[in-house]
């Protein structure tokens, strides 16, 4: 008797050590699997975020690009300076990231600027990027300088950069020989224009963002504490822009600050963009779910030993079968009832047989209201489809002995107060003695997060930050739709292409959180003033655009449609904006502002144009109203011309 006690006190022992260091290693591993999930979503939104200001700041250097070449293009031509100063200030008010332009000679030396001051002033372009290869007519771009603008700044060096708070802009030039007349066009890039951006992309405490040339040399960055023009190291080391267009990695930032690195470098220009997301905030959800997952664990465990000691004190003198039967019950049933999970069990039918504590906290429902009832009443409608059919094809599988894995769905869980509640249901089929399906165990794991994370990423991916319209990305899709749709059903389309009359002034007056506020409120009136199936979309800046689908099949009818709706934006918009901002003591003014607008609208059939050809004539349009005096709608006639509305 002594030695079968000994035999079982040795056994049980063994069975909860075992059983215990299994519990710690499953649990240290979904730790470690969560873990790492969770650094793959902080790579993934680094990566986003390194995407978006890439995409954003190529696309703002090809509009360079491209004003550069019309620049020279037409300052060839001109053999008066006064003409060439015309150009550049017209070129200027529509091109709010450009603070000056200016003509170089062979020297480098300033000879014609948008300010005079400029005149005069060498600026040594042989370190730009890429470098000059012959007569290049490359965009190339130079070391940050600090200051407002080259008569007023300095160019800044890894060894003396832009000092902290201080303004600061980026020199491009643009060369071009015509008729053996070379000439170099300097443009200083204005780098507040892109930090502001930059900065509603990732906040100061959860990341950094940099724009780098190919060099190491700092252009922009979102922390205030990075210097414009500093080497940074790390670029040349680690990046292999040789190699890579585009790469994450994990290291040690500033100050031993430990970040979830992505970069992406330009396709067209020698600048990369790398994203410091710090890990910490990566992993902020990670570490609540551990530190939640630990606490259930160590109850469990501390309640199943104790239990096991008080099963084994009662138990001594039973047959070790029936012991060890018993205490397999037992942790079962401990496991069921604490386990974080909410676990419920049903028949064949899907009716709710019982449910573990877990799910009354999760869904607030009493068991009491739960047992017999069908799961399906608990889902929302669309799920409860979604539902159906899988039982259809599980249970049927179950019939004919063909399921032979656990099976799992996502749907929105109904709580009693009736909020909804993403959910991964994972079933596990539940077999009597014979092998047969009798049940199943269906574990019930809350994915509400993951979802908003995914909605966060769609919405930082096609749409714009500020007004939240659909951004360029996203109205190519929808009018790509609309086109479809009038060439099936032979109705007209129309685009909308609207630009605010001089909104750069209210930005060099009031600073740029007036402007965004008032880009804000025309994002709202353009909304109000179009129809549900029509698309507000922002293109950039102070450029907005509408996609009128489904007007007549009559052109004409569809033209006095679509200009109805213009003459209707332009009036919204020409209603005076007070516009309320907050100052950092806490105290609010209110900014009144007149603002009007020059609209083009373009009428189109989805058998006529190219989605191209389409927004290229409402842009026409759109500057012939500007030059037929703004404030007021101008059509696309094609080979008429355009017609004022």
């Amino acid at each position: 008797m002594k030695s079968r006690e000994h035999f079982l006190q040795r056994t049980f022992v063994t069975g909860l050590v075992v059983f215990v260091v299994s519990m710690l290693g499953i649990t240290s591993y979904t730790l470690w699997l969560h873990r790492a999930e969770a650094l793959s979503r902080g790579f993934e939104v680094s990566a986003m975020h390194a995407q978006n200001i890439e995409d954003l700041l190529t696309q703002n250097l090809h509009v360079t690009e491209l004003i550069a070449a019309n620049t020279l293009v037409q300052t060839s031509g001109m053999q008066d300076s006064k003409q060439v100063l015309n150009s550049f200030a017209a070129t200027l008010s529509r091109s709010p990231f450009l603070r000056s332009m200016s003509l170089l000679d062979d020297r480098g030396r300033i000879t014609i600027s948008s300010n005079p001051a400029n005149v005069g002033i060498i600026v040594p372009t042989e370190d730009y990027l890429p470098p000059a290869m012959g007569l290049t007519e490359n965009l190339r771009i130079g070391e940050t300088w600090s200051g407002r603008d080259f008569a007023s700044g300095r160019a800044a060096s890894s060894q003396n950069p832009v000092e902290r708070d201080a303004l600061s802009f980026i020199p491009v030039i643009q060369t071009r020989v015509s008729g053996g007349r070379k000439l170099t066009l300097l443009l200083a890039f204005n780098t507040d224009y892109f930090v502001n951006r930059v900065s509603l992309q990732l906040g100061a405490a959860d990341g950094v963002i940099e724009v780098l040339r190919y060099d190491g040399s700092l252009m922009i960055s979102s922390c205030p504490d990075m210097l414009p023009a500093s080497r940074q190291a790390y670029v040349a080391r680690d990046l292999k822009l040789s190699e890579n267009e585009f790469g994450q990695f994990a290291q040690d930032y500033d100050k031993g600050r430990k970040v979830l690195t992505a970069f992406r470098a330009s396709r067209l220009y020698p600048f990369v963009v790398v994203t410091h997301l710090d890990r910490e905030y990566a992993l902020k959800h990670w570490v609540s779910e551990a530190q939640t997952l630990l606490g259930v664990v160590a109850l469990v465990l501390a309640s199943i030993t104790w239990l096991a000691f008080a099963y084994f004190r009662r138990q001594l003198q039973l047959s070790a079968q029936r012991a060890e039967s018993e205490r397999l019950q037992r942790i079962n049933a401990t496991v069921f009832d604490s386990s974080a999970e909410a676990i419920l069990i049903t028949d064949m039918e899907s009716t709710i047989i019982s449910v573990n504590p877990a799910f009354t906290r999760v869904t607030g429902y009493e068991a009491s209201e739960i047992l017999g009832h069908h799961l399906s009443e608990f889902l929302s409608a669309a799920s409860a489809l979604i539902f159906a059919e899988h039982v259809f094809e599980r249970h049927d599988a179950a019939r004919n002995g063909t399921q032979t894995v656990d099976a799992s769905i996502e749907g929105q869980l109904v709580c009693r107060d009736g909020h909804l509640i993403w959910t991964e249901i994972l079933s596990t089929p539940e077999r009597d003695l014979k092998g047969s399906i009798v049940g199943f165990h269906r574990i019930c794991r809350n994915i509400s997060e993951r979802k908003r994370m995914e909605d966060q990423v769609r919405q930082l991916a096609f749409y714009d930050p500020l007004t939240q319209l659909p951004n360029r990305r996203l109205f190519d899709d929808r009018l790509r739709q609309v086109l479809a749709s009038s060439k099936r059903t032979g109705f007209y389309g129309a685009l909308i292409f609207l630009d605010l009359d001089n909104f750069k002034p209210l930005n060099d007056t009031h600073g740029h959180r007036v402007g965004d506020l008032l880009l804000i409120e025309v994002a709202g009136r353009m909304r109000n003033c179009v129809r549900e199936i029509d698309t507000v979309a922002r293109f950039g800046g102070d450029e907005f655009v509408v996609a009128l689908g489904a007007l007549s099949a009559d052109r004409k009818e569809s033209a006095l449609l679509a200009g109805g709706i213009a003459e209707k934006i332009r009036n919204a918009l020409s209603e005076p904006y007070r516009l309320r901002v907050s100052g950092e003591d806490g105290s609010t003014h209110v900014v009144q502002h007149c603002c009007t607008s020059s609209i083009g609208v373009a009428v189109f059939s989805g058998q006529e144009h190219s989605q191209d050809e389409i927004l290229n004539q409402a842009d026409a349009a759109m500057y012939q109203a500007k030059e037929e005096g703004r404030n007021r709608v101008c059509f696309y006639t094609g080979s008429s011309g355009f017609v004022l509305e």
